[in-house]
């Protein structure tokens, strides 16, 4: 299971087991449920028999402004983890080319923090 660290400056790493919290930062948990009016779950959809998974940050698709925004999106599964990056005014959907069966894919708002859904 991925684990995501963030430091005072923002900086984000990310480690795929457990271990030693680097110095200078703190474990960041992602949020499941949101009922805020910008929508952070990741939306995700199994396209092409498995063989391509289809994201959108929020069943309403979230803004995208300099303010506020998605900053990447990541795939985990049992043996990858791929990230996305976007900038504003780009829309926050992505595809990733992979079979899989089950996973997580995580969200990062820059204002309102990782978010994630399980599929």
């Amino acid at each position: 299971m991925a684990i995501f660290y963030k430091n005072e400056n923002g900086t984000i790493l990310t480690a795929l087991s457990g271990g030693s919290v680097p110095a200078g930062f703190e474990a960041i948990e992602a949020n499941t449920v949101d009922a805020a009016t910008e929508k952070h779950v990741p939306a995700v959809e199994l396209q092409r028999d498995g063989r391509v998974i289809h994201v959108q940050v929020g069943e309403v698709e979230h803004p995208m402004e300099e303010a506020h925004y998605i900053e990447w999106v990541a795939l985990e599964t049992e043996d990858r983890l791929e990230v996305h990056h976007f900038k504003p005014g780009q829309k926050p959907v992505t595809f990733f080319p992979v079979v899989a069966k089950s996973g997580t894919v995580y969200a990062y708002c820059n204002l309102h923090g990782l978010w994630s859904a399980k599929f």
